[in-house]
């Protein structure tokens, strides 16, 4: 059941409108300094400080009385959410036809060029419209809930400058936030009478009194007369300072006007937004791809440690390192500046023995290892790393970030047995038992040798041959490419498990192999541990109905003696959705049509049914309840986002970015097309467009090496080509007065369209179209100029495409 309906051009922009009594939660909005979650009924429900990591503020939630009669203006029927990437409206009609919009948004406008960010910024926009025939006198009442989750010792005062209520602790006013409102309130206090906040009469004059003691309320208190037809807009604007009230005031008024803000936020989005783009015939996948994109820069933050990302947004403080690198693996796609500061911080805190740390909290740079002599995240630091360099080209951050790599994969050999596995000696539970991406089952160990970070420590210490290679040291590029061949092939000899063909989940600490059939069996398949038929068996295993849901793959098969809906937070047979994402980009060589299954249905879930599933559309949600499908984790998991982005751009579209570039694109067999575009890559932006003409065909503005026949193009024109349908996905290129225009059709009907070049053209141009409907390519004549401006007529099968061939003539 599709509650959500997204709209927008597939892949490009999109929004979803929801009604807005179909929410559980609503989005999760951020920027580098501060954090906001809206609540299901479009209040705020919290203002999270970065910096502090607390909630500095509970809930705003308006309310609207008519003055006359002094009722409260109900709301009697449905209205609407349109859930944006970088904000939430709120669209609905109160008693007395009075029409009100509401917005709510956080200030981002990315990194500024001296490394400075936005001021802390949460905006709540309104206008009210009287749709009435006689005139309406409306009092709006903004409650809110000073103290959020700090000591119970609240101070406030009403600034009539700043049309302000400023609060603090008493123990710690350094501490200080600042509500204010765009047009002067007619009244204002601070009380303990919460009941006003839901009184069905309206509460008239306040006090405008703030010395109630107590953990008191904020109330401010607005009055518009409005004719009939007639509006009133106004906003309440929600900052923090941890410099006291004085710098609280002056971050305030550096705060641009709610217009000016939400403009400026949406222009970086919308920048950022379009990096990266993959257009298929499954308009889901393409969505997936956008709102990844918007979710990792909603996460994206600058703490006192600098810039980093937390496990668990308004809730957590800590950034945990195989997060961290497999966020890279995605930003290094979108944001790879990011990226690579986020990165750096695992380098400065690495331990002196090379192992690299659990976490850290971003507010101090306090780490923790949960006393494991060995973990994943050691491997994972290293292959973000040169992930980052090959997507960058950044020579300097190899020399840079070497001596930490070569280091961490020397602490790696450090810890192999006399079997020549990585050896994990942990005897407690749970983060103190397990090593790996599971560890927070509790009362379980997996410790020993485990598949899993024996796989990442092959790629790890194969990556460390290639990095030397680069910096051209050979002798140790020689000797970690021996270490890496070595440890793959006692994986393969002690985890192999020959009576099913697959791998032992680990050997454990008394030698015993464990065999048993998880999720986990992708490792070695990912990071290129198994041989083909090893790999294809595994493929097929964790291809079966047993693991399978319609919103993706379960961490333990349904019929396992393990297996639990909802223990173990999840891990135990319950969907951890990011881990659809491994297996599609795990699968996309050896199953193309089931990687797009993975990938479609595990983003689709998020939209399905919103309230019931406790999901918000368009946004990343942890893990689901193995039988119900309902979130049972944070409403937006970090960590997922980037993972999908880089499986689509790196399993889906086929991007190799080791050593030279090459693309490969994994097309399920009923797909036609795909496309990538402005992908960044070593300064420049790739875009590439297959196509089955019949036989497989790739544009290009790059050249690749070892990769699907190709055409390449000069330039990249997608901004300047337009077509009329938010069902077709356009890509132009153009090499010097030639052009090719591509259209693929996500609809599951034939569209009729029109494409037309915004750009300066002249003369006459000979066409060649081929159009999927009839299989071959046809000889089309001359086409004017003028008529490429205007606009040409395209009719575009069911999930088909058109290529138009230009070649100016005259």
């Amino acid at each position: 059941m599709a509650i959500a309906r997204e709209m927008g051009q597939s892949g490009r922009i999109a929004f979803y409108q929801v009604p807005d009594d179909e929410l559980a939660v609503g989005s999760t909005l951020g920027g580098p300094k501060v954090a906001t979650i809206i609540k299901s009924t479009g209040a705020i429900e919290k203002v999270y400080s970065i910096d502090a990591g607390l909630t500095l503020l509970g809930t705003l939630v308006l309310r609207h009385y008519d003055e006359s009669t002094t009722m409260h203006l109900a709301q009697q029927h449905s209205g609407t959410f349109l859930i944006h990437p970088e904000h939430q409206e709120h669209i609905f009609t109160l008693e007395s036809q009075l029409e009100v919009h509401e917005d709510i948004f956080v200030l981002n406008t990315g990194p500024h060029e001296d490394d400075a960010v936005d001021p802390p910024a949460v905006y709540y926009t309104v206008r009210l419209r009287n749709a009435g025939y006689e005139p309406l006198r409306v009092s709006t009442y903004a409650f809110v809930d000073l103290r959020g989750d700090t000591e119970h010792d609240i101070q406030v005062e009403y600034d009539r400058d700043l049309r302000a209520l400023v609060a603090w602790n008493e123990s710690s006013p350094q501490d200080v936030r600042v509500i204010a409102c765009s047009t002067e309130p007619k009244s204002f206090e601070a009380t303990l009478d919460f009941a006003k906040s839901v009184s069905k009469s309206w509460p008239g004059q306040l006090s405008n009194d703030t010395k109630a003691i107590v953990d008191p309320l904020g109330v401010l208190h607005l009055s518009h007369a409005l004719e009939p037809d007639e509006q009133a807009s106004f906003y309440f604007l929600i900052t923090f300072s941890h410099g006291g009230k004085n710098e609280a005031k002056k971050v305030l008024r550096s705060c641009p006007d709610a217009h000016e803000a939400l403009d400026r936020t949406r222009r970086y989005y919308a920048e950022i937004m379009s990096r990266s783009t993959v257009l298929t015939p499954d308009p889901v996948v393409n969505s997936g791809v956008l709102w990844a994109k918007a979710d990792m820069l909603r996460v994206e933050t600058k703490a006192p440690t600098g810039w980093c990302f937390t496990n668990d947004p308004t809730r957590s403080n800590n950034s945990v390192g195989r997060d961290t690198a497999w966020f890279g693996f995605g930003a290094d796609y979108l944001t790879p500046e990011f990226a690579r500061e986020a990165l750096r911080a695992y380098m400065r805190l690495q331990q002196p023995s090379g192992k690299i740390i659990e976490y850290y909290d971003i507010r101090n740079g306090r780490t923790e290892d949960y006393g494991l002599n060995i973990n994943d995240n050691t491997p994972l630091l290293i292959l973000a790393l040169w992930h980052h360099y090959n997507a960058t080209g950044d020579k300097d951050f190899l020399r840079e970030v070497y001596p930490a790599a070569i280091k961490a994969a020397r602490y790696i050999l450090s810890q192999r047995n006399e079997q020549g596995l990585v050896w994990c000696n942990a005897k407690g539970t749970g983060n103190w038992g397990i090593v790996g991406w599971r560890n927070v089952i509790p009362s379980y160990r997996l410790s020993g040798a485990t598949t899993e970070v024996n796989s990442e420590c092959y790629r790890a210490l194969e990556t460390v041959s290639y990095m030397a290679r680069e910096l051209e040291k050979h002798e140790e590029s020689k000797e970690f490419a021996q270490h890496a061949a070595e440890l793959k092939e006692a994986i393969n000899r002690h985890l192999y498990n020959p009576e099913n063909g697959l791998y032992y989940l680990n050997i454990d600490l008394d030698g015993s192999p464990r065999s048993d059939i998880t999720a986990d069996l992708v490792f070695p398949v990912m990071f290129g541990v198994a041989d083909d038929n090893t790999a294809a068996n595994i493929i097929a295993r964790l291809s079966g109905p047993e693991f399978w849901t319609e919103s993706g793959i379960r961490t333990v098969p349904r019929d396992s003696v393990d297996y639990t809906p909802n223990g173990g937070w999840g891990l135990l047979g319950g969907v951890w959705v990011g881990v659809s994402f491994w297996y599609a980009f795990a699968a996309a060589r050896y199953t193309p049509g089931f990687m797009a299954h993975a990938l479609h249905i595990s983003f689709r879930c998020y939209s399905s049914d919103p309230r019931h599933r406790n999901t918000v559309p368009g946004q990343f949600s942890e893990w689901l309840h193995g039988e119900t499908l309902v979130n049972q984790g944070m409403m937006l998991s970090p960590w997922f986002p980037p993972r999908y982005l880089w499986a689509a751009i790196e399993g889906v579209a086929g991007l190799d970015i080791t050593g030279s570039v090459r693309v490969q694109p994994k097309m399920p067999p009923d797909w036609k097309w795909l496309a990538a575009q402005k992908v960044p890559y070593r300064g420049h932006y790739l875009t590439w467009v297959v196509v089955r003409a019949p036989d497989i065909l790739m544009y290009t503005n790059f050249q690749f090496q070892e990769s699907t026949p190709y055409l390449v193009y000069e330039q990249d024109i997608t901004p300047h080509v337009r077509v009329s349908s938010d069902a077709v996905c356009p890509v132009g290129l153009r090499q010097g007065d030639d052009l090719l225009l591509f259209a693929g059709n996500t609809a599951r009907e034939t569209v009729n369209i029109g494409i037309h070049v915004e750009l300066e053209l002249s003369g006459e141009y000979r066409l060649r179209a081929y159009n999927s409907l009839f299989g071959q390519w046809q000889d089309m004549g001359r086409v004017p100029a003028q008529k490429l401006q205007q606009g040409m007529p395209l009719q575009i099968e069911r999930k088909g495409f058109v290529v138009l061939d230009l070649k100016q003539e005259v």
